[in-house]
């Protein structure tokens, strides 16, 4: 595997890439000054012990001075031992005459490992009477140093704890919000565009929260747009154009489907004797049937023409088996209407009656029109001749062409009168056609199901 590709794979989250920043600087920094306390005040404290030293030495030695001419033995070790008495860190103090001669020591115990000696002259009006050896013990002073290191130590950890503890409040907070916003994210790729987004931030953070919530409103419009579009075209056309809304229109493209149309026999007629609101009522629930026809199987409701409408199969979906689905539809098309008018005849209304055609092929689809005023269009000769065979249908009759009983998702599955050749108006040859009359047990069952599914919706609407 690729090490560039294996590195790009590491997941680090944003909350560690904090918490690790911040406790490396605050590490890094509290370090730094421990190291810089602790070697200067040893140094300091050296210092000041010496000073302190040299000048206890050399009080002792103006203090010695008169006793030593004197030659006072009492009172030189009086004034020794009280010194020693009162000093803590004095182990030693010794008084020598200016032959060297030891004339007094004091001292008191001690560990003598961190002793350090000092001596000064003894003057008497400028001259020199002896000399004065003090030990003073710095244990004392390292003591005093490991004590304030001991607190400093102490204070340093609790200043790096509270900072990590900062830095996880401030890394939670940050990275809350984002975590959030990714379920969020997942959240209306599912299609929910109603999420519970985290609450407004006066940060970039909040920034990112607004931008959000544009997008968001941004894509509940365009899915009402969708949605209100749709109910006055197919939902396949209205997601075909909105999916193509950088282009000046969708272009024109051949496929191969199938197309089914419908209409209604008689309706001049019925026009005539019927009110229009009736009339009205009744292509409201015609046209309902269709579209549920359609969406059964794939299908799409392209266009209606008055009292007419025309299904395509495979045209805005991909579907090998166009053909078969056309036929269904018109099956399932044509039980409902049977059941809509057994309901139509206990209310002693006029039964209606349709016919219906089918052909299979090449069809073309895409946007004509000018810049003013286009439309989504699907024409060819296939739809010509499933119009013809419409017209020529009898009522209650399903008429589909050679192609679409030939189709291969057809083989073996329709019921169907013998092939009759019909004159078909704008065509030089005759056009072999196919009465049908049912299909395979196994798509009967499925009708039958379909149709106890629809009157199931219907009664509970």
């Amino acid at each position: 595997m690729n090490p560039i590709a294996r590195k790009a794979t590491i997941r680090f989250p944003l909350f560690w890439q904090f918490m690790l920043a911040m406790s490396v600087l605050v590490c890094l920094t509290t370090a730094s000054v421990w190291v810089y306390v602790t070697y200067h005040l040893n140094d300091i404290l050296t210092k000041q012990a010496d000073i302190y030293a040299t000048a206890l030495t050399q009080q002792a030695a103006n203090s010695a001075a008169e006793l030593v001419m004197a030659n006072d033995q009492i009172a030189l070790v009086s004034m020794l031992d009280n010194l020693v008495g009162h000093t803590k860190s004095l182990e030693k103090i010794s008084v020598f005459n200016h032959q060297n001669q030891l004339l007094s020591r004091a001292s008191q115990d001690g560990s003598g490992l961190q002793s350090r000696d000092y001596q000064a002259d003894i003057l008497y009006h400028g001259v020199v009477a002896g000399r004065i050896e003090v030990s003073i013990d710095h244990g004392i002073i390292t003591q005093s140093i490991q004590q304030l290191l001991t607190i400093l130590s102490i204070i340093t950890l609790t200043a790096t704890l509270l900072a990590i503890l900062i830095a996880v409040v401030i890394a939670q907070s940050l990275s809350a919000p984002l975590k959030h916003l990714q379920k969020v994210a997942q959240v209306v790729a599912d299609g929910e565009l109603n999420p519970l987004l985290p609450d407004n931030r006066n940060d970039e953070v909040g920034d990112l929260i607004l931008s959000f919530k544009k997008m968001l409103k941004s894509l509940r419009d365009k899915e009402s747009i969708e949605h209100k579009f749709s109910s006055y075209i197919s939902k396949d056309i209205a997601k075909d154009i909105l999916a193509d809304l950088g282009r000046d229109k969708k272009p024109l493209k051949t496929v191969n489907g199938s197309v089914l149309f419908v209409d209604i026999v008689g309706f001049t007629q019925l026009c005539e004797t019927q009110s229009a609101n009736e009339i009205a009522d009744i292509l409201n629930q015609y046209y309902f049937l269709l579209h549920q026809a359609a969406k059964m199987y794939r299908g799409s409701v392209d266009n209606y023409i008055g009292d007419g409408g025309m299904l395509t199969f495979g045209v805005h979906k991909n579907d090998q088996k166009h053909a078969i689905n056309a036929v269904c539809a018109a099956q399932i098309f044509i039980r409902l209407t049977d059941i809509m008018n057994s309901q139509r005849t206990e209310k002693k209304l006029i039964p209606l009656q349709f016919r219906l055609g089918i052909h299979s092929g090449e069809l073309l689809a895409g946007t004509i029109g000018s810049s003013e005023r286009m439309q989504f269009s699907i024409s060819g000769d296939t739809v010509n001749l499933a119009s013809r065979l419409c017209e020529l249908a009898t009522p209650g009759q399903l008429l589909i062409s050679e192609a679409t009983y030939c189709h291969s998702s057809c083989e073996g599955l329709l019921i169907t009168n013998m092939p009759l050749a019909l004159s078909v108006k704008g065509k030089s040859n005759t056009t072999t056609t196919y009465q049908v009359k049912g299909l395979a047990a196994k798509f009967n069952r499925l009708l039958m199901q379909q149709e106890a599914e629809m009157l199931a919706m219907d009664a509970h609407e």
